[in-house]
């Protein structure tokens, strides 16, 4: 669990594992985070992932036994979470971050990713995203130290927004990997 007075731009934040009690609070969040995303890149008012405005989401990937997900706290109200799967060979995946758009560009999504790659020590990390989300590239490469790695067609998928769909395929060292560790 972070410090529960790590301070961001946001304010005090607390980090902690993400519990069934939490869905419901973060289903609201995370259809705000992507449908905001859909309006503000596509000027559609909807749109994210299978599930990501149900519930569906969080429960199927949030307690994969195979993932590590926590949630962020702001003034005990969630704003926030990140789901890794981390991998024996230690290239982990970034399966999902959203915060809610009232605090983002506050430092949470930072925080919440310097949370997960100081608890989860790996050689590398990658992760997908919208081509489309432009705000979500700047995010990953500027303030995670991610680099573009490469593309991968999307057709149906939450990329898809012309009949072809591209996802953006982003890699970053691991701790493990600059000589930080395990």
């Amino acid at each position: 669990m972070a410090d529960p007075g790590e301070r961001t731009a946001a304010g005090a934040l607390r980090i902690v594992p993400l519990q069934a009690g939490d869905v419901d609070a973060l289903t609201d969040v995370m259809t705000r985070a992507f449908d905001d995303d859909a309006r503000r890149h596509l000027g559609v008012p909807k749109g994210g992932p299978p599930g990501y405005d149900t519930g569906e989401f969080l429960l199927e990937h949030g307690f994969d036994p195979r993932a590590r997900a926590f949630v962020a706290a702001l003034e005990g109200r969630p704003v926030g979470a990140i789901i890794a799967f981390p991998r024996e060979d230690g290239r982990h995946v970034l399966g999902g971050l959203f915060t809610d758009p009232d605090v983002q560009r506050r430092g949470i999504g930072a925080a919440l990713f310097a949370h997960v790659e100081a608890a989860i020590p790996a050689r590398s990390w990658t992760l997908e995203t919208p081509a489309f989300a432009a705000s979500n590239h700047r995010f990953y490469t500027e303030k995670c130290g991610f680099r573009k790695a490469g593309e991968r067609a999307d057709p149906g998928g939450v990329g898809d927004v012309d009949g072809v769909g591209t996802m953006f395929v982003f890699e970053k060292a691991g701790v493990a990997a600059r000589g930080g560790g395990a």
